[in-house]
């Protein structure tokens, strides 16, 4: 009943589905949402709250534009593979900043004029976050680009994220399979990689992303977590009288690796506390 409901007033719209995937707006569906004004300071984020449920769209200088098309497989992996290694790094390093994938809201200029959902935001003030999203500039974002939307990225964005304050921007462009990186904060001439790199986050001294294979960056994170383990096995020889630390942290990864629990693992890295209740709950 739900889906009928909707799709009756997507028909009433003007706003054909097909195959469950909207189509592009025509500009008459634009004047039947009330869309059709142009020009900058011509909407406001009021505009976008009015929005009818599944009708997005990002501001930029109040000039709004409207996010048609959905994201395809690809784009969707390779934003997956770049969250999931953030997310991973700030989670071991027990950091400050949140890691936030679209759709995500970010008034980037904390007015009424500018509103983007960047394919992935950091940020690292929580003074900027509240239940509604982000008040100014993420300290990094990444866009992976779309067909659609080429010019957004690479022009209209990268100005407006200059201009707003975002410390670091990548441009994930899969047509070419190459990264372009801005150092936003020192002004640098922007860097080109190839999906194949190793890609250092600026922003970090010891972070490098792997576009496409997110199981290298869980490899190396394992491997400072056996280092890890090992310093804490030899520390707790040393006080208990035992030197098996070591081998059950390893054991322990093992398993968690084998059963595919990898959010308990990434977990068990970093918090201690949690990966005690791991060994007593496996005996280890």
């Amino acid at each position: 009943m739900e889906y009928a409901r909707i799709r009756k007033e997507e028909q009433e719209m003007g706003i054909e589905t097909e195959t469950g995937m909207h189509r592009d707006l025509t500009q008459e569906d634009l004047v039947r949402l009330g869309l059709n004004r142009k020009g900058k300071w011509q909407y406001t984020i009021a505009d976008i709250e009015a929005l009818p449920e599944g009708v997005r769209a990002e501001l930029i200088d109040g000039e709004l534009f409207v996010i048609m098309n959905t994201p395809s497989t690809r784009h969707q992996e390779l934003l997956g593979n770049l969250f999931f290694q953030l997310k991973q790094y700030v989670m071991e390093k027990n950091g400050a900043c949140r890691i936030y994938p679209a759709p995500f809201g970010v008034q980037i200029k904390n007015d009424i004029h500018n509103y983007v959902e960047p394919d992935i935001s950091l940020i690292c003030r929580d003074e900027n976050l509240d239940e509604r999203g982000c008040h100014g500039a993420p300290d990094f974002v990444i866009e992976v680009v779309s067909p659609s939307n080429r010019k957004m990225d690479y022009v209209r964005k990268l100005a407006l994220y200059r201009e707003a304050g975002v410390r670091e921007y990548w441009i994930v462009d899969p047509k070419h399979e190459q990264v372009t990186v801005y150092d936003l904060a020192s002004g640098k001439e922007p860097v080109l990689h190839p999906f194949t790199d190793r890609i250092k986050v600026g922003i970090y001294d010891d972070l490098y992303l792997y576009v496409t294979d997110a199981s290298i960056s869980l490899q190396e994170s394992m491997t400072r977590a056996h280092q890890n383990g090992r310093e804490e096995g030899l520390a707790e020889g040393k006080a208990n009288g035992r030197a098996d630390g070591e081998a059950r942290f390893a054991r322990l990864t093992a398993d968690l690796l084998r059963e595919g629990r990898t959010d308990d693992l990434t977990r068990a890295i970093t918090d201690l506390e949690y990966r005690d209740r791991l060994y007593r709950e496996k005996a280890l």
